[in-house]
């Protein structure tokens, strides 16, 4: 069943059908409530998701296609500026948040500039110089994949057969105390990792609000009398997005020619919001909006033409970039399919084109800003192959580096994910569809639950119970376990298979 589907169940079974747009709407909040508490009872099978994450090499000085990139870097300053191009970091979100050594400190990237220059968290503490190379990129954290609830499986497919048995395969997590007090070198090194260590949750706050105006006419492409819904969301280190601003909905009229939209970043008490213009001869600490980008969104689900939302739930979607000579994108970001990134020291963004607000563009998902990333044990290295592309146009899976810079490996990540939000009316819960009711029974459980109707609320809830068991019997994961007698005494095999010193399994 689709949502529209899901919606009239409901109200038959109630037998209250108004088409109001309020109703509608809160019953499928109820829905959706419903549909993420059956997501989140189990395990199950079909909501697990497996992807390859990108094991990224640290970068030295003289590892810069065949040449030596010197860091300029002056005492007391947060500025770190090369004599070459470092073409890793055309790949900003790859980069920032990890660490820069130098002269044998570890430094935190805050904003990855160009590929020529970097700003650091703090200052700079060391001697001044224009040609330091003791410097080092170092790419010790990765990120959870955005959707994910929880991590299952992370581990190595790569590894060679040594003995009867392979020795290394799926990476343990480890919890960050007992890292502690293991004291696990940050910076030991193999080309196999034994297990990962969450390194704590980032919170990116949410947007506020937003101004518009029609500008440009004759030169941007709305022409006629639509309507755009819209709303924007802060981007932080690594690409992680915050909660959605408020969202307004914007007339777009003009005279004559092709009009286009000019939309100003505020705050609530109507400050823009942007970080000071980085000044390299006074900046000690980290200025406000410093590195936190800006992303738009519009609502799919909205009636360009009426400038109505459509029944069901707003569904944001990228607003992508489609003009890059007039408005360059960030390094990294020059595909028209991207999304508009503005920079943290600019305060505003015209969109030209309706072509920006398409549908291909990706769906905005993660709605509470919290993202989680972990530390692999021993930091993998080596490579199976190294590749490189020819000069052009970079995007996140290529590097325009010509060769040392970029080598590939990979894990196999598997873990539970979470799914959208029913929005759009022909939405389908991503669960078998034999168990649709499911949702029904929870949602029709709060709704007589809010009506103090607990009789009626006791039934449904009892039907959802009985369909529960019958879901968990054929969905959830479970796993083969060979047992043999004797084998958990005195006797048996009761040491830990791994070396206490190196968490390396033990043959």
């Amino acid at each position: 069943m689709n949502l529209t589907e899901l919606r009239n169940k409901v109200k038959t079974i109630t037998d209250y059908s108004p088409e109001l747009v309020t109703y509608n709407e809160q019953i499928d909040l109820l829905i959706n409530d419903a549909y993420e508490a059956l997501w989140t009872e189990k395990r199950w099978k079909f909501a697990q998701k497996t992807v390859f994450v990108d094991i990224w090499p640290d970068i030295v000085a003289t590892q810069i296609s065949g040449t030596v990139a010197a860091a300029g870097c002056v005492n007391n300053r947060r500025r770190i500026v090369f004599n070459n191009s470092v073409h890793a970091l055309d790949l900003p979100i790859v980069w920032e948040g990890q660490i820069f050594e130098i002269d044998g400190r570890d430094y935190g990237v805050l904003k990855v500039v160009d590929n020529q220059e970097i700003h650091l968290d703090v200052p700079f503490r060391g001697t001044t110089s224009a040609a330091n190379t003791t410097w080092k990129l170092k790419h010790r954290f990765y990120e959870i994949p955005k959707d994910a609830i929880e991590m299952l499986f992370i581990g190595h497919r790569d590894t060679p057969a040594v003995g009867t048995r392979p020795p290394y395969g799926a990476m343990r997590g480890l919890l960050a105390r007992r890292d502690e007090d293991l004291n696990l070198r940050e910076d030991l090194t193999n080309f196999y990792s034994e297990c990962y260590i969450p390194v704590g949750t980032a919170n990116v706050p949410p947007a506020e609000t937003f101004t518009f105006a029609i500008t440009n006419p004759g030169t941007g492409d709305f022409i006629g009398n639509p309507y755009v819904e819209l709303c924007w969301a802060f981007e932080d280190q690594g690409g992680k997005l915050g909660p959605l601003s408020e969202s307004k909905i914007i007339p777009v009229t003009g005279i004559g020619g092709g009009v286009a939209i000019t939309i100003a970043f505020k705050t609530f008490d109507d400050e823009p919001v942007r970080a000071p213009v980085f000044d390299p001869f006074i900046d000690q600490i980290v200025n406000q909006f410093e590195g936190m980008r800006k992303r738009l969104f519009f609502n799919q689900n909205f009636n360009r033409l009426t400038g109505v939302r459509q029944a069901g739930l707003p569904v944001w979607r990228d607003v992508v970039l489609q003009d890059t000579v007039v408005y360059p994108a960030i390094p990294g970001y020059t595909s028209d399919a991207d999304p508009v990134r503005v920079e943290d020291e600019q305060d505003f963004y015209t969109i030209l084109n309706p072509n920006q607000l398409a549908v291909g563009g990706k769906r905005y998902q993660d709605w509470e800003g919290l993202h989680s990333r972990f530390r692999p044990y021993p930091r993998p290295i080596g490579s199976d192959f190294q590749y490189q592309f020819l000069l052009g146009v970079p995007t996140l899976e290529q590097n325009v580096n010509s060769g040392e810079e970029r080598l590939f490996r990979q894990w196999e990540c598997r873990y539970y994910r979470k799914p959208c939000r029913l929005a759009l009316q022909t939405d389908q819960p991503e669960l078998p569809h034999e168990f649709h009711n499911l949702i029904v029974y929870k949602a029709l459980h709060d709704i007589f639950s809010k009506h103090d109707n607990f009789t009626q609320a006791q039934v449904y809830q009892t039907k959802y119970n009985k369909e529960l068991v019958r879901l968990e019997k054929r969905y959830v994961d479970a796993i083969d376990i060979n047992m043999q007698r004797g084998q958990f005494g005195i006797f048996g095999n009761v040491y830990s298979p791994y070396d206490a010193g190196s968490l390396r399994r033990i043959n």
